[in-house]
């Protein structure tokens, strides 16, 4: 009886043996997938954080060049008339930005003629240029906007100067100003365009990514297996090992053995099964994502 115990638990062994060494690769193998997954994943993240942030910067320029070209002398000096944004841009055909996004800046026209006006009107000297008048005056509301001080500060001056000397000079400014044209505007509304397409395709790889990451944090083989192991070497180790400290005489009968060659034929069945099932699956792959 003790034979045929230690020759089920010894067989057992080595079947386990083989079939953990198998889990253990997958597992090793799984490992090494979800790591290069995660590691594509961290890049494009990265990439699309670069993208992301260049294509703010190109929405930011392109957005400053729009509203720049509607800050032009014509439009200022509509609204210094009292023309309304919406009369304004349907004058000048205006439609590079919506109505919403310039009524702050058609304010903000306004606030800085009457900024102009109110410094003028602090002092009884004559400004010929600009560049004169803001040496004498440097502290300005919207510092960043000195090209538009200067384009409303000869618009003023043109408007009140039909015939002869201005408010703020003596020489006739009321030629149109022209803004230049800005050869990088075409190229960066390019870029803008192209990086809106890379970020869209970049977000669908990192959802695809996602999406076998997901696939292979389920290896079904690999806990199937486990379960399989667990079997085996509770019916093929634990439970004869159980009956090893017996004399020979005890469990020495037809019956306890056919139980315990039962129980080894199931597990090896199981195995075999198992094996078999892995096997197939691994050879005669499915679309799975």
């Amino acid at each position: 009886m003790n034979d045929l115990v230690t020759t089920i638990i010894a067989a057992t062994a080595g079947l386990v043996a083989i079939i953990g060494g198998f889990l253990v690769s997958r597992v090793i193998a799984i490992a090494s997938e979800q790591n290069g997954i995660s590691r594509r994943i961290r890049e494009i993240k990265n990439d699309l954080l670069a993208k992301r942030e260049t294509k703010r910067n190109a929405e930011k320029f392109l957005f400053e060049e729009d509203l720049d070209y509607f800050v032009t002398y014509k439009n200022i000096k509509r609204i210094l008339l009292g023309r309304t944004l919406e009369e304004v841009m349907e004058e000048d055909e205006y439609d590079y930005l919506t109505e919403e996004q310039l009524e702050p800046y058609y304010k903000q026209v306004k606030e800085m003629a009457s900024e102009l006006m109110e410094l003028h009107g602090s002092t009884d000297d004559y400004y010929e240029e600009f560049s004169v008048f803001k040496k004498f005056f440097t502290d300005y509301k919207y510092p960043n906007r000195m090209n538009w001080y200067e384009r409303i500060f000869k618009v003023i001056d043109d408007m009140a100067q039909p015939e002869a000397q201005g408010i703020f000079g003596h020489i006739n400014l009321g030629t149109a100003i022209s803004i230049p044209t800005n050869t990088d505007y075409k190229d960066t509304k390019k870029e803008r365009d192209r990086l809106t397409d890379d970020i869209r395709v970049l977000e669908l790889q990192l959802e695809e990514q996602f999406r076998i990451l997901d696939y292979y944090g389920k290896p079904k083989w690999v806990w199937s297996g486990l379960l399989v192991l667990v079997y085996a070497c509770l019916v093929g180790i634990v439970y004869p090992s159980t009956l090893l400290p017996y004399t020979e005489k005890v469990h020495d009968d037809v019956l306890t053995k056919w139980f315990l060659l039962g129980l080894f034929y199931s597990q090896l069945l199981l195995l075999v099964v198992y094996l078999g099932a892995a096997m197939y699956q691994l050879t005669h792959p499915k679309e799975k994502y």
